[in-house]
């Protein structure tokens, strides 16, 4: 119980961090599109972004990053050691990012490529 509650409580600050210093600002939400996670998507998958769409998509990708932040921290908390838990992490943290990533790409990439 105690790991489904710094889960969500893990989710929810990744959350509103990114909420906060992201999306409310529009100087670093007009340079969104140069992240790394939006080269990846438009690389990979041909995404493009759309001055208008820009806020939906980052969202998109924020609840993403946090969905990966929050899932991370709890497979680290299932282990009584945290080094070996950092360690294991390490694995299930590559595949969530290549997953969840895919996913979204899929997602926009089934949309007509455009955002």
């Amino acid at each position: 119980m105690r790991e489904l509650i710094i889960y969500i409580i893990t989710f929810l600050v990744a959350y509103l961090f990114y909420f906060v210093f992201v999306l409310c600002r529009k100087s670093v939400l007009k340079k969104f599109p140069e992240g790394k996670e939006m080269r990846y998507l438009k690389i990979k998958y041909k995404v493009s972004v759309n001055e208008k769409n820009l806020k939906k998509i980052a969202n998109r990708i924020c609840l993403v990053n946090s969905f990966i932040l929050a899932t991370t921290v709890y497979i680290v908390c299932l282990f009584d050691n945290f080094i070996l838990g950092l360690l294991i992490s390490v694995i299930p943290l590559t595949l969530l990012i290549l997953i969840c990533y895919h996913i979204l790409g899929m997602h926009y990439g089934k949309r007509g490529k455009n955002v």
